[in-house]
């Protein structure tokens, strides 16, 4: 059996032609908006402007344009403008300050709120790496009142995760009694407690409510300790009986097993949460045109007052174009969007809900 070959003229794609028309532009809220459109038998796509329905948020109106290599080098997703990632590095922060720069980082005494920096805490150069960290001297953890308060002021996103970059001078731990070295007990417990601001709200409120099962070793070495804060921000709320919008700060104290602590100096060089909330593309609702050319509806009732960009797409796309060699020699390997032609044009009507 020979070669199946197909050679001759390009497929074209078919002319777009479509016309939308609402029954009214200013609607109450509630009230449906119906669009008749009339069309040559193609693909409909309706982005009707209410939330997660935005064509300019649609990938169709973001990535318009862009290169193969700007999607290679960049997230054009959108994202949540108040979410943002909070980085503190010691680094930034002279060594000698009573503060830490732009007051991201304390060591306070949980009980006064006195600030230890100056006292029992120190912002120094440490040797070890040649780099500025705040020093902190566990004196007795039993006690519970030298803790380390990071100030994220972030509103809350999907990444809850915080990373502490901490060393310890010792990688036991002591009877803080005596501080004798203790061989049997080798982690110490970590409570974290929350300062958050509800939602619709506008003040702080710090709860005792936390998790009581986190524990840590001591490394000598630079180590990323990480906790993922969501089981705590469910404890705040469950405390506080609100829902956390905006975390203000998280508070660590690391206390004792009985009379077993880490007892000595103990150093912080970075601390970081959460990341950017990048959103999923707005997308449209496809329009079924299976009957062929003709009119189709679509009706849709907003459920808050504005003015609503209403955009329909219609687009047509042509039959598959071979390469020169035929379907033998020019389509193995080679499937891409080259190979079709597209048509599509936009339609836009502005609806006002009052």
């Amino acid at each position: 059996m020979g070669a199946l070959l197909f050679t001759g003229c390009e497929s074209e794609a078919p002319e777009v032609d479509f016309n939308v028309t609402a029954d009214k532009t200013e609607a109450a809220v509630g009230e449906p908006v119906t669009f008749s459109i009339s069309h040559n038998d193609m693909l409909l796509t309706v982005y009707n402007g209410e939330q997660g329905h935005n064509y300019d948020l649609s990938a169709d109106f973001i990535l318009a344009g862009k290169t193969e290599q700007d999607l290679q080098d960049n997230n054009y997703r959108p994202a949540d403008p108040e979410v943002r990632p909070y980085k503190c590095d010691l680094a930034d922060t002279e060594a000698g300050s009573t503060t830490v720069k732009d007051n991201l980082l304390e060591v306070r005494n949980a009980n006064s709120g006195d600030n230890l920096i100056g006292s029992e805490a120190s912002i120094v150069n440490d040797n070890t790496i040649n780099r500025n960290a705040v020093k902190i001297t566990s004196v007795h953890p039993n006690w519970w009142y030298q803790a380390i308060r990071v100030n994220t002021n972030t509103k809350l996103g999907s990444n809850k995760t915080m990373t502490l970059r901490m060393r310890f001078d010792k990688d036991y731990l002591s009877n803080i009694d005596n501080g004798t070295k203790n061989a049997d007990i080798t982690t110490f417990p970590v409570v974290i407690r929350l300062g958050g601001i509800a939602e619709n709200e506008t003040d702080v409120t710090f709860s005792d409510n936390t998790v009581w099962d986190i524990y840590w070793n001591p490394h000598t070495a630079y180590t990323d300790y990480t906790v993922d804060l969501s089981r705590i921000i469910k404890a705040w709320e469950d405390g506080t009986g609100k829902k956390m919008a905006k975390l203000a700060y998280a508070q660590f104290l690391f206390t004792a097993n009985g009379n077993v602590g880490y007892v000595g100096d103990f150093y912080v060089q970075k601390v970081s949460f959460g990341d950017y909330d990048y959103k999923a593309f707005d997308t449209g609702e496809a329009i079924s045109t299976n009957a062929g050319p003709g009119v189709v509806t679509y009706s849709h009732a907003y459920s808050r007052p504005g003015t609503y960009k209403v955009v329909v797409i219609g687009s047509t796309v042509s039959k598959k174009n071979y390469g020169n060699g035929g379907y033998k020699h020019g389509y193995a390997g080679k499937v891409s969007a080259d190979e079709y032609k597209y048509g599509k044009v936009l339609k836009t009507i502005e609806v006002t809900v009052k």
